[in-house]
Order: structure tokens, then sequence, then C-alpha cells
């Protein structure tokens, strides 16, 4: 236990609610919704005419449709006014863990319209079971840095889940708070943690999709994730009213190289945003690069041209990021091709995140590289080098959007795709050394924290370093290099492709 934890647990068992007497917590409904969002149980207090609202509240909350659920809730406060544990869940729709975004002022002014002040907020719970919850979510929201109010969140989680081992939507949400320690970095051991929390939950629930969902997310990489593949294949099915609940599967099926799996569930996720008005981007991304993986170029084309359409019309932050990384992986994996008008860059005026802009200019220097067109790469190089200068103005911490702040990071993958981008324009130069200049760049990149889905530099590096050494005709060297690409992006088609050449070499 580290001593953050112990803290926050003192301050837990130090409160003045003690949890001894949670243990036989009477509740005026044993509340149940079961549908296109999964099925949950969870008792409230709110009444009769509030439970359908919260309760799908409660289940969108599971599968991170945060807007609507927090839609969802304010209805159920309409009618039922003082139903605390509706401003509970309003409150709860402002903070994404894992994606490392919170909205603390609107999750405060959500709690403020329950009542003013945090003991008047808890006292309005009828039961105790609730005024844990509403103390868990004001821990969340207190004072103190955002690690340690996620630390005390998990803890107030821990504690309720144990108290009522029937509440399995306290453990699940414990589940999730266990992922929400790290922010959006992986540690293991508390996902895999998160993982045994959720699959207890499994065990008694199994179409649960909380935990269906926690367990996907603990389980996202290519060494755990055959232990999520009967989670994959069930949440989709299990919540088809989710956007995300249909594109989460495909975290799975990514680390795992399956993409006939991974385009089904992507095109159903981005079905579903479209006909709920809504972008779906982060699918449609998902959905473009598997088509890649397959070859299948059209199918891709097409997507990354509906994100440019959508940038025409109405230009945003959201799409005009999506479509940088759309046209950065059409560069990639088509090495240049036309087709999308790939060779555009994408205006980043107004969008303080760099991470996918410099991926676009990752991948145009060295597409513009290996195709003999050095000033053009070293362009990119200076577009590149100009992001990475001015990024720091920028880190402004945890912020409502991803997109209005650069987190450190995403500078340091910059900053290597620099110099990876740098080495590419030495080699193709002639100058063999920038095979050692990749290298370097790749051992730093040993230190970041694995990110699931889609390569963040579009292109792989130890993919890049292949392909230079097969220039040069270290065809050995090139094939240990495509083996570590697959090893990290199972049935990646240009690292199996690579692989192939270098072995027929030899």
């Amino acid at each position: 236990m580290t001593h953050l934890t112990r803290l926050a647990l003192a301050s837990l068992l130090c409160s003045a609610c003690c949890l001894s007497s949670f243990a036989h917590d009477p509740t005026t409904h044993r509340a149940t919704l079961s549908g296109s969002l999964g099925d949950i149980q969870f008792a409230n207090s709110g009444a009769p005419a509030a439970q359908t609202d919260f309760l799908r509240g409660v289940l969108l909350l599971h599968s991170f449709e945060f807007t609507a659920a927090r839609r969802a809730f304010q209805l159920a406060e309409k009618k039922d006014p003082r139903f605390a544990m509706a401003y509970w869940g309003e409150a709860l729709s402002y903070n994404q863990p894992i994606w490392g975004e919170q909205d603390l002022n609107g999750a405060r002014v959500a709690l403020t319209h329950l009542a003013a002040t945090t003991d008047a907020r808890v006292a309005m719970a009828p039961t105790a079971r609730e005024k844990s919850y509403l103390a868990a979510v004001e821990a969340l929201y207190g004072e103190g840095d955002k690690t340690i109010r996620d630390a005390r969140f998990c803890a107030h989680l821990h504690a309720l889940a144990d108290q009522y081992p029937n509440d399995l939507d306290a453990r699940a949400f414990y589940s999730l708070a266990l992922l929400g320690l790290s922010g959006s970095h992986r540690d293991i051991k508390n996902y895999m943690q998160a993982a045994a929390e959720a699959q207890s939950v499994l065990d008694r629930a199994p179409r649960h999709p909380g935990a269906l969902h926690y367990l996907i997310h603990a389980f996202d990489d290519p060494i755990h994730a055959p232990l999520g593949l009967n989670a994959a294949r069930l949440y989709g099915q299990v919540a088809p009213a989710a956007s995300h609940a249909q594109h989460m599967p495909s975290h799975i099926f990514f680390s795992l190289g399956l993409w006939e799996d991974a385009i089904r569930a992507n095109a159903a996720s981005l079905d579903t945003a479209r006909k709920q008005g809504e972008g779906g981007y982060h699918s449609l991304l998902w959905l473009a690069y598997a088509h890649l993986q397959r070859n299948q170029k059209e199918a891709a084309a097409s997507l990354i041209r509906l994100v440019a359409h959508d940038v025409t019309e109405h230009a945003d932050k959201d799409n005009r990021l999506r479509l940088a990384y759309a046209r950065a992986m059409w560069l990639v994996e088509t090495q240049g091709e036309p087709g999308v008008e790939a060779n555009l860059a994408v205006d980043s005026t107004g969008i303080a995140s760099i991470n996918y802009f410099a991926a676009y200019d990752f991948s145009n220097g060295i597409t513009q590289a290996a195709a003999g067109h050095l000033d053009d790469g070293k362009k990119s190089l200076a577009n590149l080098n100009a992001r990475i200068e001015s990024a720091p103005q920028y880190m402004r911490g945890i912020t409502t959007d991803w997109y209005d702040t650069v987190t450190p990071e995403e500078l340091k993958q910059a900053q290597l795709m620099a110099q990876a981008l740098e080495g590419t324009l030495r080699f193709f130069g002639g100058d063999h050394a920038g095979i050692t200049q990749v290298q370097q760049a790749i051992t730093a990149s040993d230190a970041l924290v694995f990110e699931y889905g889609p390569p963040w530099s579009v292109k792989p590096l130890e993919e890049l370093l292949g392909e230079l050494l097969l220039a040069a005709d270290r065809h050995t060297e090139a094939a240990a290099a495509f083996e570590r690409t697959l090893a990290t992006y199972p049935n990646r088609r240009l690292a199996l492709r690579g692989l192939a050449q270098a072995k027929a070499s030899l």
C-alpha cells in the first residue's frame, strides 16, 4: 500500500460517517433496468418517477457516454429535485478518468444544485449507503491535487464496495477508480487489481456493462489481451445502444491483430454515433486503421474523406485533430499514394494538443524522405520542431477536453518523432549513421508507457528502423526489428511484409 493510499484511507476512516453503521441500510427501491445498455440493479431512495432516468444515467456512465449520462441524471433531478444520487451521477459525468479529462468546475456547480456545502449535500442522502456515495464524490471534487483526490475517491469506493458486497455497481466503480489512479498511464498492478474487481462482478452479473468495460481496459495490451477476449466478444452485444461499448472490444482485437473483428466493432460504433448526431471520430480512426491493415484502401479513403467533409462543413478542434491523424495514417500505410489530399496539412490554429499534428509532420516527413524529396521532408521536420518549441506554454494539466492542453507524454513522443525523422532524412541523404539516430529514439521510447490502439507515431519506430536496415542490406537486423514491431502491434501489415522481405533476402 502506498503512503498516499494510507493517508486517503486514514482520512476516510476518520470521517464522521462511520462505515460500520452502513451494514444494514434500508432503501426505498430495489431498482432494476435491463435493455440495450446492459443490466444493473441499483437500490436507491429516489422517487419512482425518476428511476428510469437515473438507472439509464448509471448505465451510460459505465459505458463512458458522459454527455448522455448527464442529460439522464438531469431529467431525474427534475422529476425528484431532492434525489441526492441523481446529483451524484451528474457530478460523476464530468470525470473521465482513463482519458485524463475532468471538468472540476462543472462538477462542483452540479453538486451545489443539491445543496451549498459538502455537509448539507451528504445530509440530503436519506440512507447511510447513499451518504457514502455522496462522500466519495465529494472526495473526488474536493481540495487538493487531482492525484490525491483520485486516491481518496478510490479509497471511499473500496470501503463502500467491501461494506456492501451485494452492491455490484460500487464494486464496478471501484474497479474504474483503480484504473484511474494512474490517469492515462498503464500501471500493471492497479490494472490487474481492477481486472479482479471487475471479474468478481461478472461472476455474479455477466451482463453488467461496467464490469465488461473495465475488464477490457485492464487487459488491452498485447500481453494480457487474450484474457479480455471473452468480455470483448460480449460487451458490444450487451450494450449496443452505446457507441463506446461497440468500439471498446476493438481494444482487445487490436492488441491481438484481429482486424475483421475490429472492423465490425468500429463500423457498428461509428454508425451508432452518427445516428445520434455525433462525429464518432475515435471509432472512425480505428476503423480506417483496421481497413488499412487489411489493405482495404478505398474503405479507409472513404472514412478519411468523411472527416475532411465534416471539417469543411463545420470545423472544430476535434475533427481537425482527427483529420491530421487520418491523413498521417494514409501516408504511412499507402506510402504516399494520392486519393485523400494527404499532402495537405490541417490547420491547427487554437488547438493546444500537438500529438496528432506532430504525427502528421513525422509521417509526411518520412514519406517524403523515402521518395527522395529531402527538401520537403526537412520542411516537415521544421514544422515538427516548431510545435515542440511552442508546446511548453500550452501544458495546462488536466482540462475539460484533451485537445486544450499538451501533456508531458505527447511532448516526449513528438521529440522522439523529430529525432527519428532527422535520422531518416540523414539516411536517405546518404549518411547511414541516421540509422543509429533512429535506434536511439527507439531506446528512449522504451521508457514511455504503452498506449493501446493505433501507434502514437502512426509509423512504429521499430518498423521504420526495419525498413532502413532493409535498404542498407542489413537483413538479419531488419528481421529482428520487424519481429519487435509485431510483438507490440500484432499482425501489422507493413511489418509482416518487411519481415517476409528480410527473411527472403537471408
